[in-house]
């Protein structure tokens, strides 16, 4: 018993990204055996295993975090009928991760709150015929703060992304398949 509670804990905790990395992993050799001559009979199933295996990382992920870590794997579950075993169901989860974009905050599940009835408000102070409560001014003299500046990254943090950054570029451009490459990651990413 004890050590199916182990067993249970290590694929709970490190399962998941060892799935995904594993299935991608065979997945992408079966399709580069099958694209350098092997019969597609033999590794097809090793194909569609690793396939399987990186989506069960994913499924894993989305039940710890409640969020996709890939659009990729949403778009699977969600268009398939794998849509019954989703464990992001709702609109508010499925557009966490598009906050990072610069969707609004409404989107969020922590954030949406109902809108502010102000005039309700005022209503019910007008019937209980009392004046708007005005917040007392603090009597103690407040000392004036020096604003400290938050420590940000370093000079040399900020100039080796930048020089990552314009390599990057500059490799996409001259690189035969860089481009490619990227695309395809950020598809799957």
């Amino acid at each position: 018993m004890a050590a199916i509670a182990l067993a249970a804990l290590l694929v709970w905790t490190i399962g998941a990204p060892i799935a995904r990395l594993g299935g991608a992993l065979l997945a992408i050799s079966s399709l580069l055996c099958i694209v350098s001559g092997d019969p597609i009979a033999t590794r097809a199933p090793l194909l569609l295993g690793g396939v399987a295996l990186w989506l069960a990382g994913h499924f894993l992920t989305a039940y710890k975090t409640r969020v996709w870590s890939s659009r990729l794997a949403e778009n699977i579950v969600t268009r398939t009928p794998l849509r019954y075993l989703d464990p992001v169901r709702g609109y508010e989860h499925r557009h966490v991760r598009r906050i990072a974009a610069g969707s609004t905050p409404e989107s969020t599940p922590g954030r949406i709150h109902s809108p502010a009835d102000d005039f309700a408000k005022w209503e019910r102070e007008l019937a209980a015929g009392s004046a708007p409560a005005v917040p007392a001014p603090s009597v103690r003299p407040v000392a004036k703060r020096v604003p400290v500046r938050p420590a940000g990254p370093s000079r040399g943090a900020v100039y080796g992304k930048r020089a990552a950054t314009i390599a990057t570029n500059i490799a996409v451009r001259k690189v035969p398949g860089a481009r490619a490459a990227r695309s395809a990651w950020r598809f799957v990413r």
